[in-house]
C-alpha cells in the first residue's frame, strides 16, 4: 500500500499524463484528423480521466485516514428520483398522472 507521499507523486503524474492527452486531442482536432482517430484518442482521454479520479480518491482516503483521531467521512446523500406526476394539466385543471 502505497504512502501518502508517494500518492502526491502518483497524483502529480497522472495530471501531467492527462495533460498531454489532452494537447494530443486538441492538435488531433487542429489538424483536422479523420473521425475515427479522434475518437479513439477521446475514449484514451476518458479513460485516463476515469482513472485520474480512481488515484484522486486514493489519495484523498490516504489523506483523511492520516489524521489524528480522524473519523469515518460523512456517506453520500442518497439520490433520490421522482417523477413529476403531480404537474398540473393547463386545460382541466386535475393532477397529471395521479389516477384521480
Amino acid at each position: 500500500m502505497p504512502d501518502l507521499a508517494e500518492m502526491e507523486l502518483y497524483c502529480a503524474e497522472a495530471r501531467e499524463i492527462l495533460a498531454r492527452a489532452e494537447g494530443t486531442l486538441d492538435r488531433l482536432r487542429r489538424k483536422g484528423a479523420c473521425e475515427g482517430h479522434r475518437m479513439m484518442a477521446n475514449q484514451g482521454l476518458t479513460a485516463l480521466r476515469h482513472l485520474s479520479r480512481i488515484i484522486e480518491r486514493h489519495r484523498n482516503r490516504l489523506a483523511f485516514e492520516a489524521l489524528p483521531n480522524a473519523v469515518s467521512p460523512p456517506a453520500p446523500q442518497k439520490r433520490v428520483w421522482r417523477p413529476f406526476l403531480r404537474q398540473r394539466a393547463t386545460d382541466e385543471g386535475r393532477f397529471v398522472g395521479t389516477g384521480a
